[in-house]
């Protein structure tokens, strides 16, 4: 999923249980952790689990070791799904060369064009796959949308892809440690913001223009109160979000961290 193809059976939901599986057991092989997950008696069809399986152990949640499957994060730190995706957020940045981080930065960086298509459109799909350097079918982009909405990149209705990654943006947040009530100067917190959050910020620091996805999730958490974003015309760097009719405007020059909310 992660790495290679995107698959559209290795979901979120499927990783996690896989997971709690394994941690509800003192040792458990991985022939059993398929029979929990794809009982014979009432299994039919093709196996999915290699494909979920794989994602667990890409993401390293997971480990196979001589043929026993065993947790690599502790169940105390990964109690839910929430814990989960902000783990899953915390390894993201490692698959930076991987078909799964490319399509993202792709179509979050389309802006508003991607209102024109449904993800699996033909035209859309070909230029993903120019873009990428790689063949991108409708069913790899239908595994993508799973953990696109999951990681908190956009919402999705139907097969249109709503791009505010406002979920994936407090959960780096998170990740960044920042102090509250500290004003940041706008180039260092997009430094600090791209040690976890470059899959959707990587191709903006040259222009210091953000895409629709970072931009929306910005004024979220601005008109939330779990960020001030700041302007000031001596500012030497500012960086500038995309249009908003309704919404602020003003070129960024720093961001006060007020804390996320749960």
């Amino acid at each position: 999923m992660f790495t290679g193809n995107m698959v559209t059976e290795a979901i979120p939901a499927r990783v996690f249980s896989l997971y709690k599986i394994v941690t509800s057991k003192k040792e458990i092989a991985r022939n059993e952790v398929q029979s929990l997950m794809e009982p014979s008696e009432i299994y039919e069809g093709s196996s999915y689990f290699s494909s979920i399986i794989k994602a667990a152990i890409e993401l390293k949640i997971v480990d196979i070791q001589d043929n026993i499957v065993v947790p690599l994060v502790p169940k105390e730190e990964m109690k839910n799904i929430e814990d989960f995706r902000l783990y899953a957020i915390s390894k993201i940045n490692s698959f930076e060369a991987e078909q799964f981080f490319k399509v993202t930065n792709c179509i979050v960086n389309i802006n508003e064009r991607i209102y024109k298509h449904t993800l699996t459109d033909t035209a859309l799909l070909n230029e993903l796959s120019r873009e990428t350097g790689t063949q991108i079918t409708a069913p790899m982009i239908r595994g993508w949308r799973f953990w696109a909405q999951f990681l908190g990149f956009g919402y999705m209705n139907n097969m249109s892809f709503l791009p505010n990654a406002y979920v994936f943006v407090k959960n780096v947040l998170r990740l960044m440690n920042l102090e509250k009530n500290k004003e940041y100067e706008i180039d260092d917190f997009m430094l600090m913001f791209d040690a976890y959050g470059k899959i959707i910020s990587g191709n903006l620091a040259k222009e210091r223009n953000m895409n629709i996805a970072l931009s929306s999730a910005l004024r979220e958490l601005h008109d939330n109160k779990e960020i001030e974003l700041k302007y000031r015309s001596d500012a030497e760097k500012r960086w500038i979000l995309y249009p908003s009719v309704e919404q602020f405007n003003d070129q960024i020059a720093s961001i006060v961290y007020k804390g996320v909310k749960k």
